[in-house]
């Protein structure tokens, strides 16, 4: 076996133990990964610094930046305490019904913004509501999680895999929503009865808010500066209007909109740049950096090549075959590596098996590539973007889901929504197609 290939899988095997066993934080160890990458490229020839910077995806961290500057603003003006308040009541304080409605408005969310900039959204309400209700966060913001990347699945913009998908095979907004958001929707109701078993039969112990502190909450949890909050309002309203617009109509990506939110509240908003650049969660910023050079090092290795080649072997030419090898092996590589990589590394893969077998009409196997792509992204913790972010933020709240943790309960969604697509998968595009 090429040297090449054994160093990248050992570099990407020190990162994960790293991770998976709280040796180090994990930004830490991403950036310690990305030094080694730095270390092989020069060993081997394969390129400087520059190269590995280029493995950056820097749409990521601006959209991440611009999207935390406008959501930290915002929750200064007591916007996520009144959203708290509103939920709670119209759960009657129930923390199991609380839980369900934060799920279902972040898949519905997800669908429509990108499935990080929910997270952002949602999880301050979360914290807040927690907090009143005196019970752990952890089960709430994991649920939140899953339903993103699951929630995300269903249109073009809704998770970054998706727009990858679209924008390669030259795939539709509504060509999405037709083909996936179905089988989107019935999985988010089964990811309730998960959470259910998950978490929920405990939460029956848990004390339902009283009409005293709803009372207080009502008192507490107001905005406390209005010409502040409608400036913030407005501009996250033209932010999440340009997401959809510019993204389907223009082709420009989520990062500018976002950019361009940002920019223009820290313009009318007049708050101190300093202030402002503190919502900013800089630790995961770095820890995507790291990880971006660790995965396109690898793979600029050899190291995913072999997966790229198992499956054009398994193909054949048969339909029923291509779809659960493109959609398993997509699921648990993603799982493991990320979606966003092993998204880039299996569109040319899925186009060629296309080009060969002209037998295979070509949209299903792409359908099959997001949904392995975006549910893996429930695997683990590292698995995609809205998982790092939402655990960062729970972090700084005093919050810690280990990679474990996550694993155990993150790998059942996962093994459920893969399942429940390869029924989906075989009755739309096999059984009735024939």
């Amino acid at each position: 076996m090429d040297i090449r290939i054994v160093a990248g899988a050992l570099v990407l095997l020190t990162v994960y133990i790293l991770i998976a066993f709280n040796i180090v934080h994990r930004t830490v160890a991403a950036l310690f990964g990305a030094f080694l990458v730095g270390l092989l490229f020069y060993a081997f020839g394969l390129g400087t610094i520059k190269h590995l910077v280029e493995y950056v995806n820097h749409e990521t961290l601006v959209l991440l930046m611009s999207m935390m500057l406008i959501v930290g603003i915002l929750g200064r003006t007591g916007f996520f305490q009144v959203v708290a308040y509103r939920t709670a009541k119209a759960a009657r304080g129930s923390p199991w019904m609380i839980l369900v409605s934060l799920t279902l408005l972040t898949a519905f969310l997800s669908a429509f913004l990108d499935n990080v900039t929910t997270i952002l959204l949602v999880l301050p309400v979360t914290l807040e509501l927690s907090r009143a209700l005196k019970v752990k966060p952890a089960p709430f913001i994991l649920s939140e999680i899953f339903a993103s990347n699951i929630g995300g699945t269903a249109t073009l913009v809704g998770d970054p895999p998706n727009i990858m998908i679209g924008t390669y095979a030259n795939l539709g907004f509504m060509a999405f929503m037709i083909n996936l958001g179905p089988i989107v929707v019935l999985e988010t109701f089964i990811l309730l009865s998960v959470v259910w078993l998950l978490y929920g039969r405990n939460m029956k112990k848990e004390s339902v808010l009283s009409r005293e502190d709803m009372y207080k909450m009502e008192n507490e949890y107001r905005i406390t500066d209005r010409i502040l909050y409608y400036k913030s309002i407005g501009i996250l309203t033209f932010t999440v209007i340009l997401f959809i617009v510019a993204e389907v109509f223009f082709h420009i990506p989520p990062a500018a909109s976002a950019f361009t939110g940002a920019v223009f509240l820290l313009l009318l908003s007049g708050e101190d740049i300093k202030e402002s650049l503190d919502h900013v969660e800089w630790p995961t910023l770095l820890f995507f950096t790291g990880l971006f050079i660790v995965i396109g090092g690898v793979e600029k290795m050899g190291v995913l090549n072999g997966i790229a080649e198992s499956l054009k072997d398994l193909s054949g030419g048969d339909m029923a075959i291509t779809l659960l090898a493109i959609l398993w092996m997509s699921a648990f590589t993603s799982a493991i590596i990320g979606s966003i990589p092993i998204t880039a590394l299996m569109l040319p893969v899925v186009a060629s098996i296309a080009a060969t077998h002209t037998n295979l009409a070509p949209e299903p196997l792409y359908w099959a590539l997001a949904l392995g792509a975006c549910l893996g992204g429930n695997g683990t913790s590292i698995a995609s973007a809205a998982n790092i972010v939402g655990i960062h933020i729970a972090e700084r709240n005093g919050i810690f889901i280990d990679f474990k943790s996550f694993l155990k309960d993150g790998m059942l969604v996962t093994v459920i929504t893969v399942g429940i697509s390869t029924i989906y998968l075989m009755m739309r595009y096999v059984w009735l197609a024939g």
